[in-house]
């Protein structure tokens, strides 16, 4: 396995069919549009929305390592 490739699950012929029939939604693609047209989102927009998306994935929290290091660049 390449360093791109992951261990993903193949979609069955449902699934895709499913997810082409939604793309097609008139509906969806009308709310994209709005929300395509108010703009840049803000970062805590970003930050709460990433935050409700790994709730509902329901992974394990990585623990976080301190940084104890000296000479940072920016």
């Amino acid at each position: 396995m390449s360093k791109y490739e992951t261990r993903t699950a193949r979609l069955s012929d449902a699934e895709k069919n499913e997810m082409l029939a939604v793309s097609r939604s008139p509906e969806l693609r009308d709310e994209l549009r709005a929300v395509a047209k108010r703009g840049p989102i803000s970062f805590d927009d970003y930050v709460a929305f990433a935050t409700a998306v790994a709730k509902l994935a329901n992974h394990p929290r990585r623990t976080v390592r301190p940084v104890c290091d000296s000479g940072f660049k920016l």
